[in-house]
Protein backbone atom coordinates (compact mmCIF):
# COMPACT_ATOMS: atom_id res chain seq x y z
CA UNK A 1 0.00 0.00 0.00
CA UNK A 2 1.19 3.56 -1.09
CA UNK A 3 0.41 6.30 1.67
CA UNK A 4 0.09 9.83 0.14
CA UNK A 5 -0.31 12.88 2.89
CA UNK A 6 -2.88 14.95 1.71
CA UNK A 7 -2.83 17.76 4.60
CA UNK A 8 -1.03 20.21 2.84
CA UNK A 9 -3.63 21.67 0.87
CA UNK A 10 -5.15 25.29 0.67
CA UNK A 11 -8.45 23.73 0.51
CA UNK A 12 -8.02 23.23 4.00
CA UNK A 13 -8.69 26.63 5.80
CA UNK A 14 -6.20 26.41 8.40
CA UNK A 15 -3.78 25.86 5.07
CA UNK A 16 -4.56 28.32 3.25
CA UNK A 17 -3.98 30.74 6.07
CA UNK A 18 -0.82 29.07 6.70
CA UNK A 19 0.21 30.12 3.23
CA UNK A 20 -1.05 33.43 3.11
CA UNK A 21 0.85 34.44 6.16
CA UNK A 22 3.79 32.41 5.39
CA UNK A 23 3.61 30.52 8.52
CA UNK A 24 6.52 28.14 7.86
CA UNK A 25 6.59 26.75 11.39
CA UNK A 26 2.99 25.43 10.82
CA UNK A 27 3.83 23.85 7.36
CA UNK A 28 6.65 22.12 8.56
CA UNK A 29 4.14 21.02 11.64
CA UNK A 30 1.93 19.49 9.26
CA UNK A 31 4.46 18.05 7.00
CA UNK A 32 6.35 16.30 9.92
CA UNK A 33 2.92 15.28 11.70
CA UNK A 34 2.48 13.26 7.94
CA UNK A 35 5.83 11.62 8.06
CA UNK A 36 5.60 10.33 11.04
CA UNK A 37 2.34 9.05 10.21
CA UNK A 38 4.35 7.28 7.12
CA UNK A 39 2.95 9.01 4.66
CA UNK A 40 5.40 7.58 1.72
CA UNK A 41 4.45 11.04 0.25
CA UNK A 42 3.37 14.54 1.48
CA UNK A 43 0.94 16.00 -1.80
CA UNK A 44 1.70 19.72 -1.87
CA UNK A 45 -1.64 21.61 -3.59
CA UNK A 46 -2.20 25.86 -3.51
CA UNK A 47 -4.93 25.46 -6.18
CA UNK A 48 -7.11 27.97 -3.87
CA UNK A 49 -5.17 30.43 -4.87
CA UNK A 50 -5.82 31.41 -8.37
CA UNK A 51 -3.59 33.76 -9.51
CA UNK A 52 -0.77 33.18 -6.82
CA UNK A 53 -0.91 29.37 -7.36
CA UNK A 54 2.69 29.14 -8.96
CA UNK A 55 4.28 31.68 -6.23
CA UNK A 56 2.58 29.52 -3.66
CA UNK A 57 3.02 26.04 -4.91
CA UNK A 58 6.94 26.93 -5.13
CA UNK A 59 7.08 28.27 -1.67
CA UNK A 60 4.96 24.74 -0.28
CA UNK A 61 7.66 22.99 -1.81
CA UNK A 62 10.72 24.74 -0.52
CA UNK A 63 9.10 24.84 3.07
CA UNK A 64 7.78 21.23 3.47
CA UNK A 65 11.61 19.99 2.18
CA UNK A 66 12.99 21.98 4.52
CA UNK A 67 10.90 19.86 7.62
CA UNK A 68 11.16 16.16 5.76
CA UNK A 69 13.09 14.29 3.90
CA UNK A 70 9.76 12.57 2.67
CA UNK A 71 8.99 12.83 -1.91
CA UNK A 72 6.16 15.21 -2.28
CA UNK A 73 3.74 14.40 -5.12
CA UNK A 74 3.11 18.28 -6.78
CA UNK A 75 -0.72 18.53 -7.11
CA UNK A 76 -2.05 20.76 -9.47
CA UNK A 77 -3.78 20.73 -13.33
CA UNK A 78 -1.53 23.94 -14.28
CA UNK A 79 1.38 22.56 -16.26
CA UNK A 80 3.12 26.01 -16.10
CA UNK A 81 2.57 25.97 -12.07
CA UNK A 82 3.60 22.55 -11.49
CA UNK A 83 7.04 23.45 -13.60
CA UNK A 84 7.48 26.56 -11.73
CA UNK A 85 7.17 24.37 -8.39
CA UNK A 86 9.40 21.15 -9.79
CA UNK A 87 12.00 24.01 -9.90
CA UNK A 88 12.11 23.95 -6.58
CA UNK A 89 12.59 20.38 -5.80
CA UNK A 90 15.68 18.96 -3.82
CA UNK A 91 17.30 15.91 -6.35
Amino acid sequence: MLIIGEGINSSREEIARAIEKKDVNFIHDEAIRQAEAVAAYIDVNAGAFMGSEAENLSWLVQVTQEAVETPLCIDTPDAKVAEAALKRVKD
